[in-house]
């Protein structure tokens, strides 16, 4: 349940965000690209995080964690659950702008070749691939991946913060909150040049090749995943202890 509810509200986040201003008589890539330029992009984070970033707060609750310390099972527990945490919060992203690109679609042509955006992303953007051979519904679908890979990042992050606050609420809004710190200290770091963005959005692309910048992406990713495993099994040990 929470995983169609974490879809539906991220489609209307979508939907709603494209009543400010947007002009609504071009096509899909130039809607999508706006939608996905400001504020709707970090809330997709929220939404995204709304499945499973709470689930350790859940489990400790139920005391299923403690059966796995018994059985000595913490860190194939500990595995599990991250990989469910960041496997789902990346299909509901996926999904989620997906769907809401189809939705578009249904109204909107899928790209204007002639438009400015269209021509940015030919020539400096990713995914292009999948533009030049005129797959569109594939080019926002793999969008939906690449970008999903930092929700699920930060999802993770969120359910690690979930072991030191109490307020779900505010663990939910982990992912925006940390994006924000996040892009604000990738930008002071490299003068401008970098932002989440620029990392996981494909209508950028940093080395100016998809493999590398895909590459890149999932590096991070795995490196989070690693990290964030043995702090995990570290600090439920230590709250079970206590």
């Amino acid at each position: 349940m929470k995983f169609l509810i974490s879809i539906a509200l991220m489609i209307c986040v979508l939907l709603f965000s494209t009543l400010e201003g947007i002009a609504l008589d071009t096509n899909v890539l130039y809607v999508f690209s706006i939608v996905m330029y400001g504020m709707p992009a970090m809330m997709i984070l929220v939404c995204g995080a709304i499945a499973f970033a709470d689930s350790f707060c859940e489990d400790i609750e139920h005391k299923y964690v403690i059966q796995q310390v018994i059985r000595g099972d913490i860190e194939r527990y500990v595995s599990a659950r991250i990989l469910s945490i960041f496997f789902v919060t990346m299909l509901s992203v996926t999904f989620g702008m997906f769907l809401f690109a189809s939705i578009l679609h249904f109204k909107l042509a899928w790209v204007d070749v002639s438009g400015l955006q269209y021509d940015h992303i030919i020539h400096a953007g990713g995914l292009r691939f999948f533009l030049m051979h005129k797959w569109y519904s594939l080019y926002y679908f793999c969008y939906g991946i690449q970008y999903s890979i930092l929700a699920g990042i930060l999802a993770l992050w969120a359910a690690y913060f979930s072991m030191f606050i109490s307020n779900r609420m505010l663990v939910l809004s982990a992912p925006m909150i940390q994006y924000y710190f996040m892009d604000y200290i990738l930008s002071a770091l490299s003068s401008g040049t970098l932002s989440l963005a620029a990392i996981f959005s494909p209508s950028n692309n940093i080395f100016l090749n998809d493999f590398l910048s895909v590459l890149l992406v999932v590096m991070i990713a795995v490196m989070n995943l690693i990290l964030l495993r043995k702090l995990l099994i570290r600090k439920l040990r230590r709250k079970i202890c206590e």
